[in-house]
């Protein structure tokens, strides 16, 4: 494993020893209790899909309007303290959907202000979600409130009532959005640390993203929970099985066929696109026919089995600068544990692979009907910002041996 180090001192830290001495959740052989009724990752994944979970982890949120290169807009939801939370009527001159309850916009005389010493957090959500979910509220309420940390999560376009100005959607390959976000936030924040981590198919794009950045990250530590590492093999997997197939297939891509239908009017200003969304979006059942007849073409592919190929995130791995944690379930029944990368994680000492049996598809609830990797996650987060970042650890490169850059094409795909 990668060992941060100040030679000074005769400091030696890596991100196991983190966890052997603080996080025992994490710790190889360790166990946790579960519900029985919970007990397989159909279950779990169904009982997170099921509720919302509205009086936990209430959120409140001020929305900072991207403008990205390409024209179209993005949502950055910041988390803000209850207390400073004040709803204003005002409502940028392009967003037309209304807001969630705890939501609101930064004014235009308003400025975007915090501490810059304060470590921030960065989230990606899954798949259709938004700053809204309660795995993304669970974890920006935890961070921000028990460890100190300021958080923000990056809405993918059109998501979270969020307005489109381009005709262009988002895939899990699509990191310019991210990258221009980074960008953002280090020009007004110069001297503070990011974190960013992503979920699911939010998961695939950090991957993607550090993978791409490679030498040149301004991430301080990435962490991925649930990603689909070969988006293919993924789609295979749903389709396989019963459930998957007539029952997790469906019900996303009816949310994608939504989410399409919800911003129709900007989208068909792509003419090529616009034959495809009259023949096609309303007989659309599965994630894969969706890709295959909008998300390939929106980014240049000719099928959804091309798209997945080149947009699979182990691809990247051995690029990846940025330590990285990875957390997988065993038993998730919409990506499958099949293909995951071992190999790619046992040659780049920068990243660290966590596996459990039991949690499914971004369940991982405990006992307490509680998500387990919150705390855990938190506690990392914190103690890598505490005992690195604050001690000024460098990485040991010279110690360890890095996978060379493989030749698979990483550049970034233009629309």
């Amino acid at each position: 494993p990668l060992t941060f180090i100040d030679n000074k001192y005769d400091t030696h830290v890596t991100i196991k020893t983190l966890i052997d001495k603080y996080i025992p959740e994490f710790q190889h052989g360790s166990t946790s209790l579960i519900p029985p009724f919970l007990c397989s990752g159909h279950m779990q994944t169904i009982f997170s899909s099921m509720f919302t979970f509205e009086n936990k982890h209430q959120v409140y949120y001020k929305r900072w309007i991207l403008n990205y290169p390409d024209g179209g807009e993005g949502a950055l939801d910041i988390c803000v303290p209850k207390l400073s939370f004040k709803k204003s009527s005002y409502v940028p001159i392009n967003q037309t959907k209304q807001l969630l309850e705890r939501y609101t916009y930064f004014t235009p005389d308003e400025q975007f202000e915090s501490t810059d010493s304060k470590p921030m957090l960065i989230v990606l959500h899954g798949l259709t979600g938004g700053s809204n979910e309660s795995y993304v509220r669970s974890l920006v309420d935890t961070i921000c409130n028990n460890y100190g940390f300021e958080a923000c999560v990056l809405n993918s376009r059109g998501c979270c009532q969020s307005s489109i100005t381009t005709p262009s959607l988002y895939c899990g390959l699509w990191t310019d959005d991210i990258r221009h976000c980074v960008k953002e936030l280090r020009s007004r924040f110069p001297n503070r640390k990011f974190f960013l981590l992503g979920v699911s198919l939010g998961a695939s794009m950090v991957a993607n993203y550090l993978g791409q950045e490679g030498d040149n990250s301004d991430i301080s530590l990435g962490v991925v929970l649930g990603n689909p590492w070969d988006l293919a093999e993924s789609s295979y997997h749903l389709e396989r099985n019963i459930i998957g197939k007539y029952a997790y297939s469906p019900a996303l891509a009816k949310n994608l066929v939504k989410l399409t239908s919800s911003h129709l009017d900007v989208l068909k200003k792509n003419p090529e696109m616009a034959k495809l969304y009259t023949d096609h979006l309303n007989s659309v059942k599965t994630v894969e026919q969706f890709d295959n007849y909008f998300t390939s073409r929106m980014f240049g592919f000719n099928t959804s089995f091309e798209y997945y190929r080149h947009g699979t995130s182990s691809n990247r791995l051995y690029n990846v600068r940025t330590p990285l944690l990875i957390l997988n379930a065993l038993d998730d029944p919409i990506v499958g544990s099949e293909s995951l990368p071992y190999r790619e994680v046992q040659c780049n000492p920068f990243i660290m692979m966590i596996t459990t049996t039991r949690g499914g598809h971004i369940g991982w609830f405990d006992v307490n009907l509680e998500r387990w990797y919150v705390k855990p996650v938190c506690e990392l987060l914190h103690k890598f910002y505490t005992d690195i970042c604050m001690q000024n650890l460098i990485p040991d490169i010279q110690s360890v041996s890095l996978p060379k850059k493989n030749s698979f094409k990483v550049d970034r795909i233009v629309i």
